[in-house]
């Protein structure tokens, strides 16, 4: 997760935004040291934290740690999540959790930028809400990605020269797997697509600039949660041979 040290060298920042939750797409996610770093740095430059919890709701095992915005002490953070992944994408619903002394700011902001809101929507989700059917819709849902993920594990080719073993997906809905250097990255995700399996090379999220090695950037991005188990099992059965 981000390296709260290197704040201090970005000058007079006063603006972070972190997932973390789960990091897009390395799936790291922030340990409670690092988030305890940066709530310091935000009071201590006077800053604000926009923490993007846009999977949280996917936590496969263990207790999820508490949201930067639940640690807060000093009221630094903005806490965001969406209906999109737990719901559906077109749903287009989100929320917006502030400090006290924003809201007004911001409800202001909205007002201008938003005039026209669809609020059938919100009142049918609240209503979701309100009588009990959200907390089991999340529970089914965590399950469904759970079994996902289990298929995904379960059958992801050993052996394959450079390609690292499945890692444990803790939470989310995508994992990052690693491999050994950038032209095999791309060998493997060119065989994966002659094949009809979507796999995207790591390498391809990282900044041009980036002072980190091609070679470091390697690995592959698999998302797993809306694809059926039985496409999940046949895809990786095409990913076997072709690898191999």
């Amino acid at each position: 997760g981000l390296d709260c040290a290197r704040l201090a060298l970005a000058g007079d920042c006063r603006l972070v935004y972190v997932t973390p939750a789960h990091q897009y797409p390395t799936g790291v996610t922030m340990s409670l040291a690092r988030r305890l770093a940066l709530l310091a740095w935000a009071e201590r430059q006077d800053g604000w934290i926009i923490e993007d919890d846009y999977d949280g709701e996917y936590r496969y095992n263990g207790a999820p740690l508490a949201p930067l915005a639940a640690l807060d002490r000093q009221g630094r953070v903005l806490y965001v999540g969406t209906f999109g992944k737990i719901a559906f994408p077109a749903l287009r619903l989100g929320y917006l959790v502030l400090p006290a002394r924003l809201v007004q700011a911001f409800s202001q902001g909205r007002a201008l930028a938003v005039r026209h809101s669809e609020v059938g929507t919100q009142c049918v989700m609240a209503e979701f809400m309100a009588q009990g059917h959200f907390q089991r819709h999340i529970r089914r849902m965590r399950r469904a990605a759970l079994s996902r993920r289990n298929v995904l594990k379960a059958g992801w080719p050993v052996g394959v020269p450079g390609l690292a073993g499945m890692p444990d997906v803790a939470a989310g809905l995508h994992v990052k797997v690693d491999v050994d250097n950038f032209t095999r990255e791309q060998e493997l995700v060119a065989k994966a697509e002659s094949v009809g399996v979507e796999v995207n090379p790591l390498s391809s999220y990282w900044l041009e600039d980036s002072e980190v090695p091609v070679d470091k950037r390697a690995g592959l991005v698999l998302g797993f949660a809306a694809v059926p188990e039985g496409e999940i099992a046949e895809a990786l059965m095409r990913l076997r041979k072709a690898w191999r």
